[in-house]
């Protein structure tokens, strides 16, 4: 009995160990930009079933898509923290230039979306496309990252599935 209470101790005085030499104690590394796209464009290469030389140019392909939506968004490389704002206290000018600023984003965005559509048609077909362009309903977004809540589960309360979304439950 001693002894298998001995073991035990010395097997987690071994992962506290271990874990504190991991130097990041247990959390995950923040990934840069071109690493995040890099997986995403590798969960995408796997779910659109892509092989060989397509896989590899669909790689490349959506890492220059990607990085032109960042530079239309974008423009002058501005740090998303450079351009925080204390929306608490935003004038009226203040909030119909950062609205338009947005939408301004939204439509260079947009463009590059419409310019790269063609150039992702000649790897792919249409219903794979939609997975690049509309992940939401292409089941990548929802489904990978576990992120996505199913279609009919009520809102408050969690509802009954196939509800309606109201309060609570079954009423």
């Amino acid at each position: 009995m001693k002894t298998r209470i001995l073991l035990a101790a010395i097997a987690m005085l071994c992962m506290v160990s271990a874990n504190a030499q991991d130097g990041n104690n247990g959390r995950r590394q923040r990934m840069n930009r071109a690493e995040m796209i890099q997986r995403q464009s590798e969960r995408l290469v796997k779910t659109l079933s892509l092989e060989g030389d397509k896989a590899e140019a669909f790689k490349v392909l959506y890492l220059d898509y990607q990085t032109a939506r960042q530079n239309a968004a974008n423009p002058k490389g501005e740090n998303d923290q450079d351009a925080q704002v204390d929306m608490k206290n935003l004038t009226d000018a203040q909030a119909t230039d950062l609205i338009q600023k947005h939408f301004d984003a939204q439509a260079a965005q947009l463009k590059v979306d419409k310019e790269y559509y063609g150039k992702f048609l000649g790897i792919l077909t249409p219903a794979q496309a939609v997975r690049v362009f509309l992940p939401q309903r292409g089941g990548f977004a929802q489904g990978q990252r576990g992120q996505g809540r199913q279609r009919g589960n009520g809102g408050f309360g969690g509802g009954r599935q196939g509800g309606n979304g109201e309060f609570g439950g079954d009423f």
